[in-house]
């Protein structure tokens, strides 16, 4: 990755930094959704400046990665968050400093949710009846976490979700591999090389 482009959140009196949160990844995720390639992968990565696991937050900033300052220009992020100007401050697209302290991760964390929705999504995956989905998923126990997340609401049915991310510290090695590709949500997808600079 060449290029980023920081974005800081500047909650108010009037509207708090998590609804900021909401706001403005649900933004990104669309402008990464209209560029993914034939792959269904974004070429542009996420990453959390401010990430304090042990604090459960992401801080105030977000850093989007880019190859190049042409894909970067061709995202156009200030077009995506136009309604959002009052509340964001973005920066111009800047070079990646060649001095960094290392390279991360940033990854979805998904947990088993409760036996119910398991069931539902048993069911309708297998075509089985619901009663017998819930019959094989009766014993299993809902996990938890503490991880920093942002309220999402899933485009295909509307549920409201908590993506929850965590952080990795990864090896130079990993992303030498190949040209980094990310979710759509700009986050890593397992076995791709997708570690990102942190300074």
């Amino acid at each position: 990755m060449q290029v980023y482009v920081d974005i800081t959140l500047l909650p108010g009196d009037d509207i708090g930094q998590q609804f900021l949160w909401e706001k403005l990844y649900k933004q990104v995720h669309i402008a990464f959704v209209e560029n993914k390639n034939a792959e269904e992968y974004s070429p542009f990565g996420i990453s959390f400046p401010e990430f304090h696991s042990d604090k459960y937050r992401l801080g105030r900033k977000l850093r989007v990665f880019a190859h190049s300052q042409g894909e970067m220009e061709v995202l156009d992020l200030s077009h995506w968050l136009k309604r959002l100007t009052d509340y964001v401050h973005i920066t111009s697209i800047r070079p990646v400093p060649e001095k960094i302290e290392g390279y991360v991760r940033f990854q979805r964390l998904q947990l088993k949710s409760s036996p119910e929705r398991l069931a539902r999504r048993a069911a309708k995956r297998h075509d089985i009846p619901l009663e017998q989905a819930r019959e094989q998923r009766s014993n299993v126990q809902p996990q938890y976490s503490r991880a920093p997340y942002i309220w999402m609401s899933s485009v295909s049915n509307g549920e409201r979700f908590r993506l929850l991310i965590t952080r990795d510290q990864v090896n130079k090695e990993v992303i030498e591999e190949g040209k980094p590709v990310f979710s759509t949500y700009g986050l890593a997808v397992a076995g791709k090389a997708n570690a990102l600079p942190h300074f």
